[in-house]
């Protein structure tokens, strides 16, 4: 009889119809894909058949369609793949990217998967490659950065006449007195750029070039910078490619307080070193070695309590020792620097009345190593009852060669050099040390700034026939325990000398870009020891520019592009990569995953990059519900990468993607699968009346 192939039929046309309800149901599901149940039909000893079964349901993993949001944390893929997420310690699959951010920076859904992806390096950029994680997008503040490069664009008027039609602009050249007429300079110009730079610090900084048409060439043009707030600023292209201009720029602030601020020779970096200070300090111990402080070595000093022991370079242990078992005072030309990592908290610093200069030998008896360099100091304080000292524990440490333990202690000495400061080009040193002063105030600033800095005790232009040991720049007067390093330049006036020279080729295109010229007697004049104020002019421009500076700035100025046509002068492009600091305000996610935080300042920075997964067969995939699914055998390994590689869609932002159920098939479906039930209904109907028929028979 066909009773149990009808109800065979009746069993897999509801099970067709329980899947075609769960498809309509899913309709408005992000992400959902459709299935369908496929049936088999069953035979036994018999080809008549025993009826039919459901063997699986299929999952239709084909594209849904993308629909517009506009909230940047909804994510739609466009093509395939599957978004990666970590729940409950397990990886699953969804193609919902219906996202959410905690508050402690997780992207999540709504059932709490986190989504997974590729991490950043220290400097933003975006690791692939390993294996994937979840991902943390952090709040922090983005630091300033200053600018390092210029890049504009502009056409200067052939038509102009060199010294006709002249506009006028007056520039400040010495901010420490602006209103001093003799601070200032008249500049005239025919066309001028004006844009925008920021130091290291964040703080925005105008600058001006002012071109301007030079008789002595007809496509010459003098170009002249300025800059608003800054001391010393140097154009200088020497070395650079046609169309660059390095502007190294300092901003004016309170100088060091050594006893004598050197001038350096342009060779590395450069940092800034203080003396220590007069009165009874405790005693430090100091690791010295044969050579000195070296290239790696780091010096730190605290503006009002320092803790650097401070000579020129060439003497030796034996000299040195000489001269203090003999009663002998050892000047700033014997020795080497220790360099030292300062680490004591509050060492107290007595004065004695009024500003002294205190000297520190070492005890002549304690044994000493030849070979070991030991440094005396002069040092500057204040007159005042007493100082109290906020820095980190000395320990004064040298590179590991025949070193010897030295015990530092202080001692009275002579008279305090009082440093003065006068308006004028030069200086001239003769017999007292082999320094040179630098812009200077007696610990006017008494913060908790914090220097660092690495250098050699290099040799510069010989001042007289004296030779100067490179060692003092630039101190801090801005943010606490920021480090500060001068950038070895040309020392230049404050204005005149920042200009550079622009060629145009018959065709109007930029052809080269010249180097800057040293103004004669240019430098800067200071009062020596002896309350003298000679003169010197420094025949090299091997020097660089002393001015305390709470950020340092050099940038390139990018000329590619110029021309020199008979149009009106303008600017076409200006950009510059600079910027202030900013606090976090959101995160954007672009097409290929990337995670992008984004600032009040209008930078962004990567934080991330989301991973997708691929499998051979997405029709093994195991459905977890929630919109997820697991890999199992049957689909085989995942292949991760990042989304628009290989075979992986590309993720479209403030967009998901909508339910790939097709509603009117579903329905035409349903009908059909319908009428199968009714056909396996009227089977038994049929059944049982032939049934009924042969019973009657009797």
């Amino acid at each position: 009889m066909g009773f149990s192939q009808a109800l065979s039929g009746l069993n897999a046309a509801a099970s067709s119809l329980d899947v075609q309800g769960n498809n309509i149901a899913n309709s408005q599901t992000v992400g959902f894909k459709s299935s369908s149940a496929q049936f088999a039909d069953v035979f036994a000893n018999s080809k008549i058949g025993l009826g039919t079964r459901m063997s699986t349901v299929l999952q239709d993993f084909g594209e849904g369609n993308l629909e517009s949001t506009g909230r940047e944390l909804d994510l739609g893929i466009s093509g395939e793949g599957f978004f990666r997420f970590m729940q409950n310690d397990q990886v699953v699959y969804s193609r919902n990217g219906q996202l959410s951010m905690t508050s402690d920076g997780y992207l999540q859904n709504a059932q709490g998967a986190r989504i997974m992806g590729y991490g950043v390096n220290a400097n933003g950029e975006v690791q692939t490659g390993g294996q994937p994680q979840v991902i943390q997008v952090g709040s922090e503040e983005m630091e300033a950065s200053a600018t390092s490069q210029v890049g504009t664009v502009f056409n200067l008027d052939s038509r102009e006449v060199a010294g006709e039609d002249l506009d006028q602009a007056r520039v400040v050249t010495d901010v420490s007195n602006p209103d001093n007429p003799v601070a200032q300079e008249q500049l005239d110009y025919h066309f001028s750029n004006n844009f925008t730079v920021y130091d290291s610090l964040g703080n925005p900084r105008n600058i001006s070039i002012y071109y301007e048409k030079r008789p002595e060439a007809e496509n010459s043009w003098l170009a002249k910078v300025a800059m608003d707030g800054y001391y010393d600023m140097t154009s200088d292209p020497v070395g650079k490619a046609a169309g660059e201009v390095s502007v190294p720029a300092k901003e004016a602030g309170d100088a060091a307080n050594d006893s004598y601020d050197q001038l350096l020779r342009s060779a590395n970096d450069v940092k800034s070193d203080l003396d220590s200070l007069k009165g009874a300090l405790d005693a430090a111990a100091a690791s010295a070695n044969t050579a000195g402080a070296t290239k790696e070595d780091i010096s730190k000093a605290v503006m009002s309590a320092a803790s650097q022991f401070i000579t020129s370079s060439g003497t030796t242990l034996s000299e040195v020792l000489d001269k203090y078992l003999n009663g002998e005072d050892v000047g700033s030309g014997e020795g080497r620097v220790l360099s030292a990592f300062v680490e004591s908290v509050e060492a107290d610093i007595e004065s004695a009345g009024d500003a002294n200069a205190a000297k520190s030998a070492v005890d002549g008896s304690d044994p000493m190593t030849d070979g070991s360099v030991i440094a005396e100091f002069d040092a500057f304080l204040a007159a005042r009852s007493k100082q109290i000292v906020e820095s980190v524990n000395p320990q004064y440490a040298g590179v590991a060669q025949s070193a010897a333990e030295v015990i530092l202690s202080g001692r009275a000495a002579g008279d305090a050099i009082d440093q003065q400061i006068v308006n004028a080009n030069a200086t001239d040193l003769d017999g007292d040390a082999d320094t040179l002063a630098s812009l200077q105030s007696l610990l006017s600033v008494l913060a908790d700034d914090v220097l660092s800095g690495v250098d050699d005790n290099d040799v510069i232009d010989a001042v007289n026939g004296v030779e100067a040991a490179a060692q003092s720049a630039t101190t801090l007067t801005a943010a606490v325990s920021n480090a500060v390093a001068a950038d070895p330049g040309e020392a230049f006036e404050a204005f005149g000398t920042n200009d550079f020279v622009v060629e145009f080729d018959q065709n109007g295109s930029l052809s080269r870009v010249g180097q800057p010229r040293l103004a004669e007697g240019g430098g800067v004049e200071y009062v020596d020891a002896r309350n003298n104020t000679p003169s010197v002019n420094f025949s090299s421009s091997e020097q660089t520019p002393l001015a305390g500076a709470p950020a340092d700035l050099t940038f390139d100025i990018d000329l590619a592009g110029a021309t020199q046509f008979g149009n009106t002068s303008r600017t076409t492009d200006l950009q510059q990569n600079g910027y202030t600091s900013g606090a976090f305000v959101g995160i954007s996610i672009e097409g290929d995953g990337t995670v992008v935080r984004n600032y009040s300042n209008e930078q962004s920075v990567a934080a991330g990059q989301i991973a997708m997964a691929s499998f051979r067969n997405p029709e093994g995939l195991s459905p977890e519900g929630d919109n997820a699914w697991s890999a199992t055998q049957a689909s085989g390994q995942e292949l991760v990468g990042a989304p628009g590689t290989g075979l992986l869609g590309s993720i479209e932002s403030g967009a998901i993607e909508t339910s790939n159920v097709d509603m009117a098939r579903e329905l035409v479906d349903m009908i059909v699968t319908q009428r199968a039930y009714q056909a396996n209904s009227q089977t038994i109907k049929t059944q049982d009346e032939v049934l009924q028929t042969a019973i009657n028979l009797r």
